[in-house]
């Protein structure tokens, strides 16, 4: 903020500056709650579904890459080997991605979607491609959580 202030500029306007030169990036988070006991089950038994049975096909887009960080040897960028975790990484075809990882606290399954787009000349219509495409890709998350039980 110091920064921006110190070049005349706000902070949303220094930001579109970067999105224009290395594209738009856009993260949400999303949960689906599942109160009582029988919800801790329908929890690990989702979780459990994704990890055994990872879509081939999400909203559209071929899946490309799933990493399970339960159960494959994941390294972070300097080369160290990133803990065991209840937690599968999603990449599809067309650069979206997701994540998701029953709650540790909570009575609730997490989703972390990812999009990203170039900005080209129309940083507008990038941030609401974005933003539709993971708004799209949710709806069919849901609809998929709610078919496996």
């Amino acid at each position: 903020a110091a920064y921006a202030k110190s070049v005349g500029k706000s902070l949303p306007a220094l930001l579109d500056e970067i999105y224009q030169e290395y594209g738009y990036y856009l993260e949400i988070g999303k949960s689906l709650v599942m109160e009582g006991a029988d919800g801790a089950a329908k929890i690990q038994a989702l979780a459990t579904s994704y990890a055994q049975n990872p879509p081939s096909e999400v909203d559209g887009s071929a899946v490309v890459k799933v990493r399970d960080f339960a159960s494959q040897d994941i390294y972070d960028q300097e080369g160290d080997l990133i803990p065991k975790e209840k937690m599968l990484f999603i990449d599809l075809e067309d650069g979206r991605s997701f994540a998701v990882r029953p709650s540790g606290t909570e009575p609730k399954i997490k989703f972390y979607l990812f999009g990203h787009a170039d900005a080209g000349s129309d940083l507008a219509a990038a941030k609401s491609a974005v933003r539709s495409g993971l708004d799209s890709l949710w709806n069919w998350i849901e609809a998929d959580a709610k078919a496996r039980g």
